[in-house]
C-alpha cells in the first residue's frame, strides 16, 4: 500500500507542476554575492597615469613664497638695507634710553621707575648695599627712604626705614600670641621741602617734661622726658653721608595733639645730592 500511495504522489506532482523559465537567469553574471552592484562604465584612458588625490592640506612652506632682491634689481637691494639699518638705530636707541648710560665702574647703579605719581629710584651699590627712595612726582619731596646691607652669608638683610613709617605686620590670631599696643608710641620720619621732621605719636606728657638736644660726639638727637617714660636717640644719615655736623642753634622743635614734631633745616648740600641722585636714574626711567 506505501508503494501505490508514492507512485500516486509523484504522478499527481508531474502532472500539476509550473513549467520554470530558465530564459531570465541569461542576464545575471559571475558574482558569488547576491545584489552585488554592476561595474561602473569605464571611462576613456587621456594616457596619464591615476594618481590618488591627496586631501591633506598644503604645508605654509608650500604656500609662501619668500621674495629675495635678485643681482638684477640693486635698486629693492638698497632699499631693504637701508629700511633694516633704520629699524636697527631706532631699536638700540630706543634700548638705549630706556636702560639709560652705564654706570662706570665703581659708581652704583641706579633705576628709576614712575608709578602712582611717586618717583621710585632702586639703587645699588658695589658693596651690595642697596636703596629704596620714593619722591612725590609733582613736588619732588622724599616720601620713602629705606636701606638695606646684605648679611654676613651673603643673604638680603632688613629694610631700615630713614624717612617714613615701615608697614606694621597683620595680627594673625592663630599663628602670633601678643600684639602691639596702638597706644605705643610711634616714631617716623616725615620730611618737607625745607626742613628734616620727625614725629612722634602717642605721647601723653606735658610739653614741659620733653628735652631735646645734640650728642655731638655720636651726631645724633636725643630724646628725653624727665618722667623717665620715654628716651630716644636719633641719627640723620643724610648729613653723615657728605660729612656735615649737627649744629644746635638749628634744631627745633613743638609739642601738639599728642605729637612730638622735631625740624632740622635741609642743608643746601643735600637738596643739591638729592637733585643729581634724581637726575641719573631719570635716564633709566620707566613709566608704568
Amino acid at each position: 500500500r506505501t508503494r501505490v500511495a508514492v507512485a500516486i504522489l509523484a504522478q499527481v506532482q508531474h502532472r500539476y507542476a509550473m513549467p520554470i523559465d530558465y530564459s531570465r537567469f541569461d542576464q545575471i553574471g559571475d558574482s558569488d554575492e547576491e545584489g552585488a552592484a554592476p561595474d561602473p562604465p569605464q571611462k576613456a584612458s587621456s594616457g596619464k597615469p591615476r594618481t590618488r588625490e591627496v586631501l591633506d592640506p598644503p604645508l605654509l612652506r608650500d604656500r609662501l613664497q619668500v621674495a629675495t632682491p635678485s643681482a638684477a634689481d640693486p635698486a629693492s637691494f638698497l632699499e631693504l638695507q637701508r629700511a633694516a639699518q633704520t629699524s636697527s638705530q631706532a631699536s638700540s636707541g630706543s634700548s638705549a634710553l630706556s636702560r639709560g648710560a652705564a654706570p662706570a665702574p665703581g659708581e652704583p647703579q641706579r633705576l628709576c621707575v614712575r608709578a602712582d605719581g611717586r618717583k621710585k629710584i632702586h639703587t645699588t651699590f658695589p658693596n651690595g648695599e642697596e636703596m629704596v627712595e620714593e619722591f612725590d612726582e609733582r613736588t619732588d619731596v622724599l616720601l620713602l627712604r629705606k636701606t638695606r646691607r646684605p648679611t654676613t652669608l651673603g643673604g638680603e638683610g632688613k629694610w631700615i626705614f630713614e624717612v617714613g613709617q615701615e608697614p606694621e605686620a597683620a595680627f594673625d590670631p592663630y599663628a602670633d600670641l601678643l600684639r602691639v599696643s596702638s597706644s605705643n608710641p610711634i616714631f617716623l620720619r616725615k620730611d618737607t621741602p625745607e626742613h628734616f621732621q620727625w614725629r612722634i605719636r602717642n605721647l601723653p606728657y606735658s610739653q614741659e617734661v620733653y628735652s631735646i638736644t645734640i650728642d655731638h660726639d655720636k651726631q645724633e638727637i636725643v630724646v628725653r622726658t624727665s618722667n623717665k617714660k620715654y628716651f630716644k636717640r636719633i641719627d640723620v644719615p643724610d648729613l653723615a653721608r657728605l660729612d656735615l655736623r649737627l649744629k644746635d642753634e638749628l634744631l627745633t622743635w613743638k609739642y601738639q595733639h599728642s605729637t612730638l614734631i622735631i625740624s632740622y633745616p635741609r642743608p643746601p648740600e643735600v637738596a643739591v645730592q638729592e637733585q643729581k641722585t634724581r637726575e641719573k636714574a631719570e635716564q633709566s626711567a620707566v613709566n608704568l
